[in-house]
């Protein structure tokens, strides 16, 4: 009866043992976590905002000034692209056909003349060989037919010029010297004139950093700031400040935490900055930004 019970303590012994060393394993596995990087204060006092990264030209959607099915595209995303580059082709059938209708009408509107011009020439010649023959009625319809013919040529020759600046709005071509930031067009996809889908940039760029309303009391325009990749606390760029837009407008880049305001409003302040080898920077990248404040220097 003893081996009984000191059988059933020692079982309960174990298993006490085998859960403990579970739960003590399980511990010892969460409690190995990477450690947040810290970032080395670049001012005693300071301002912290968000940056984003922007073409120094601004992001520029290029459109077309019609919608059509795209015919031929000649350059892709990271394409270096000058001033007056053809980007890409708009199918222009519908207009092609117009334009054969715009020539097969003055084709017509020339016979029409050259027709009218000979009777006027004829009467003419009539009127001055004996002006008895002809009325001035007659003589005067005449004249006037071949005015008409004249005016219905030149305006379907100005109808055909028209027709062939038209084709030029199916051709989209680069309004500056840059990249091509983002191209998310193929042949064959229905492009519209508000589509955002083919973005250029000048290959200089700013940082847009927004400051919290609530800090932009503390904020002094030309003030020193500094930049850090995130993910990368180790290097920082110094920035030069450009402008500030003096319009406060509601935050757009929220964190989607629980405590976070939807809608606080933001000051967007304008640096300028440069690539480097250890700092890349591409276009729509976040950084943390710190904005020196001088007047609260102690």
């Amino acid at each position: 009866m003893k081996r009984f019970y000191s059988f059933i303590i020692i079982s309960i012994i174990g298993l006490g043992i085998g859960i403990a060393v579970i739960f003590y394993g399980d511990t010892l596995k969460s409690s190995n976590t990477v450690t947040i990087p810290s970032v080395t204060l670049p001012f005693n006092s300071f301002i912290a905002g968000t940056g984003v990264v922007e073409a120094a030209s601004k992001n520029i959607a290029v459109s077309a000034p019609v919608s059509s099915i795209v015919q031929k595209i000649y350059v892709q995303s990271g394409d270096k692209v000058h001033k007056g580059m053809l980007l890409f082709e708009i199918d222009d059938t519908l207009l092609q056909s117009q334009l054969e209708i715009a020539k097969a009408n003055i084709r017509a509107d020339e016979a029409k003349s050259i027709s009218a011009k000979h009777y006027f020439e004829l009467i003419e010649n009539f009127k001055k060989a004996s002006p008895q023959i002809v009325t001035k009625l007659k003589y005067t319809q005449a004249q006037d037919r071949f005015h008409e013919a004249e005016e219905q040529l030149a305006a379907s020759k100005t109808k055909l010029i028209a027709l062939k600046d038209q084709l030029k709005r199916y051709k989209v071509y680069s309004p500056i010297d840059g990249v091509v930031l983002m191209s998310e067009i193929s042949e064959g996809d229905f492009f519209d004139t508000r589509s955002k889908a083919f973005i250029i940039g000048s290959d200089r760029i700013n940082i847009r950093v927004s400051i919290n309303e609530y800090d932009i009391s503390k904020f002094r325009p030309g003030t020193k700031a500094v930049a850090y990749m995130r993910g990368n606390t180790k290097e920082k760029m110094e920035l030069t400040y450009l402008y500030t837009i003096p319009y406060v407008i509601p935050k757009t880049n929220l964190t989607g935490r629980s405590t976070e305001r939807t809608d606080t409003r933001v000051l967007q302040v304008i640096y300028a900055a440069k690539r480097t080898k250890t700092f890349p920077l591409y276009v729509g990248e976040q950084l943390d930004v710190f904005i020196q404040t001088p007047q609260q220097e102690k």
